[in-house]
């Protein structure tokens, strides 16, 4: 910045009396976190994180936060929904990705008019042939607070597609795969998983990364052959 013209500071209109005196401040609480390699570090927040969303003590906190953020932000809800429809309205809502070919098909990504989420989809020889379907996130997002596809893989022979969902927003994914010949989502659910994948070459056998559950890290390099137990799944490295 240069100091002899500096960024001029913006007060905001502030309303005293609805604006809480002091923002909540978080108990801290002691709580060892081991790494997978043994380390071991203080995190006095960790009692914040609640993967089932149901400890009346964090509940209450994020409460009083959102309660706090609400009360100072109120006198900018005119401005801050006037940027929204101005960022929205510089985005172009029916918009689509370069297609790549990948043996047989033509692969892509699109987005449609109103929607949120995008459309993965392929044409078989060229862009002139009829539409597949591969996964439209809206369908799947529907009736969700959040929801994100965060990969997807197609099978060596293009029969299958894996793709690994989160519902939650935490980044922690769970492992699914679906028939593309038959628009079928197979049984197959693996939580705890991270973004990266892999088929091998025999069409059954999937490649991922299973995460921490202390950590949330990548840790395990495992295989899972479709139809077997994920519970059983071998272990082929170890971070």
């Amino acid at each position: 910045m240069d100091a002899s013209n500096p960024t001029p500071v913006v007060a905001l209109p502030l309303d005293a009396d609805s604006v809480p005196a002091q923002p909540p401040v978080a108990e801290q609480r002691p709580h060892n976190v081991t790494a997978p390699h043994g380390a071991t570090r203080q995190d006095e927040y960790y009692w914040l994180r609640d993967d089932e969303r149901a400890d009346p003590d964090m509940l209450a906190y994020l409460e009083s936060e959102n309660g706090y953020t609400d009360a100072v932000m109120a006198p900018l809800a005119d401005s801050k929904a006037a940027l929204y429809e101005e960022i929205v309205g510089r985005i172009k809502q029916d918009d689509s990705s370069v297609p790549y070919k990948y043996k047989d098909y033509w692969y892509y990504t699109r987005f449609e008019e109103g929607q949120e989420y995008p459309i993965h989809a392929r044409r078989v020889g060229s862009m002139d042939a009829p539409e597949e379907i591969m996964l439209d996130v809206n369908e799947l997002a529907e009736g969700r607070d959040f929801y994100q596809v965060g990969n997807w893989k197609v099978s060596p022979n293009q029969t299958l597609l894996a793709y690994v969902e989160d519902t939650v927003g935490r980044r922690q994914y769970t492992l699914r795969v679906k028939d593309l010949g038959g628009g079928e989502t197979l049984s197959v659910q693996i939580p705890g998983v991270s973004t990266s994948l892999a088929w091998a070459a025999d069409n059954t056998t999937l490649f991922y990364i299973e995460n921490d559950e202390e950590t949330l890290l990548t840790r395990w390099v495992k295989t899972h052959t479709l139809g077997g137990e994920a519970g059983s799944d071998p272990v082929v490295y170890e971070e």
